[in-house]
């Protein structure tokens, strides 16, 4: 069973409540017995492989492949930065 993160709506009290997924029971906070609410959190994503943004369109623009030889002969080029450098003597 899934273990799931609750907050008291009163005394901020953080605990944990083991319970099936596809239930949901009313929770109320160990410490003072106010009603709880399920905490959630963001799930880490990592990408991975080719189709992606970043892989595909990095600083030296998309990769070129026969299927993409149409979508490549109307992207323009990408410019490089111009820097400038100063002389201190």
């Amino acid at each position: 069973m899934p273990i799931y993160e609750y907050a008291c709506s009163v005394c901020k009290h953080h605990f944990d409540v083991e319970h099936g997924a596809d239930e949901h029971p009313k929770i109320t906070c160990p410490a003072c017995g106010s009603p709880a609410r399920k905490v959630f959190k963001p799930v880490p994503i990592i990408f991975k492989g080719s189709g992606w943004h970043v892989t595909d369109y990095g600083p030296t623009g998309p990769k070129s492949s026969q299927s993409s030889s149409k979508a490549s002969s109307k992207a323009e080029p990408i410019k490089e930065k111009e820097t400038a450098t100063i002389d201190i003597d």
